[in-house]
């Protein structure tokens, strides 16, 4: 069964890793920027760990393909 296959624990680690790494710049753009770059900067943080989360979970899902 292709479920079986896909490893949720890597999956997990993986979107666990990107939520820290993320909050942890949002966080320091907020100590360093003000304004109307505060908010372009947390959109940019945003757009690139949604597509990284995306990217993640393409990788663990094609793991299940890999194995008859």
């Amino acid at each position: 069964m292709v479920t079986d296959a896909i490893e949720f624990g890597r999956l997990g680690r993986l979107l666990a890793l990107i939520a820290f790494v993320t909050a942890l710049f949002v966080l320091t753009a907020a100590e360093t920027l003000d304004g109307r770059i505060l908010q372009i900067g947390v959109f940019a943080i945003g757009t690139i760990s949604a597509i990284t989360g995306l990217i993640g979970v393409l990788i663990a899902a094609s793991v299940a393909y890999d194995h008859p």
